[in-house]
């Protein structure tokens, strides 16, 4: 018998599955005692629609004692982590949204999006309540993939797929190929625009500057990095990742990581061990 039998049950729905969409995981507690999770940040927006009567989210520690289940959460792009309770039997989908998609998908920028309430229902509206209760009733994984689909190709859809200026685009797709690693100096002259127009640009469209946008970057790259150690050897070298994902050194790489994630790069894969090892950090897309 498996002294250690699964937490997690996840699933990563095939590439490229709607518009706007960077990954889809389905993710349902099977052994899971209730604990605290962080949820990082990124450089992606989150959207959660939850099979279940929602997510117990707040921006601290404290705040969750009193946090309610969302059955939608939907968040902009936030500097630090959010703090979710896990427990046996929750159960969602769980969206990577490209912030330049937020305007097609949501009719707003993500510039507009909250980053400390977890509430998606007032902008989301009745037809978001209505797919969370339709995935309340699903049989399995690929009709929950199938039904979130069609709600975000119909609400792109109805919204012409508007999106930003094309200089933002740009600036985004180069920071996104260096993993965070261009100047803002050099997006800035490739795009035609003065540094300080490309950064008024960021702050209008996504609530971030450029230099922001990368750091998040650096740091969503570094995190897949110790998950992917971890998960394959249950220990990184953090001196390693630095060099590799664009630090300094370990010690830029662990100050990062207490700004983002709130405590230092070896106590988070230690709390995060058993999620790591049944997958559920290796399903992100890159």
């Amino acid at each position: 018998m498996d002294r250690h039998p699964r937490r997690w049950d996840f699933a990563l729905a095939p590439p490229h599955s709607a518009p706007g969409v960077v990954s889809m995981v389905g993710y349902r507690g099977l052994h899971v005692p209730e604990s605290l999770h962080r949820g990082l940040p990124s450089s992606s927006l989150t959207f959660i629609v939850a099979l279940d009567e929602g997510v117990e989210a707040a921006d601290t520690g404290e705040a969750l004692a009193k946090a309610r289940p969302n059955p939608l959460v939907l968040g902009g792009l936030h500097l630090r982590a959010g703090h979710i309770r896990q427990r046996t039997g929750q159960a969602g989908v769980q969206i990577a949204v490209h912030p330049l998609a937020s305007r097609a998908l949501f009719g707003t920028p993500s510039a507009e999006l909250d980053v400390s309430d977890y509430d998606g229902t007032g902008l989301l509206g009745r037809r978001a309540l209505e797919l969370h209760e339709r995935l309340t009733g699903v049989d399995g994984w690929r009709e929950a993939f199938a039904l979130v689909r069609a709600y975000l190709v119909e609400r792109y859809g109805d919204r012409g797929g508007a999106g930003p200026r094309p200089e933002v685009a740009h600036a985004w797709h180069l920071l996104q190929r260096g993993r965070g690693r261009a100047s803002v100096d050099s997006l800035a002259r490739t795009v035609g625009l003065s540094p300080r127009h490309l950064g008024t640009l960021f702050r209008r469209e996504v609530g971030r500057s450029p230099k922001t946008v990368a750091t998040l970057m650096r740091f969503e790259h570094a995190t897949t990095r110790i998950a992917h150690d971890v998960r394959l050897r249950g220990r990184t070298d953090l001196a390693l990742v630095a060099a590799d994902t664009g630090y300094s050194d370990q010690a830029h790489l662990s100050h990062e990581f207490v700004r983002f994630a709130g405590v230092p790069p070896r106590t988070w894969p230690a709390e995060e061990f058993r999620n790591i090892q049944d997958g559920g950090h290796a399903l992100s897309a890159d």
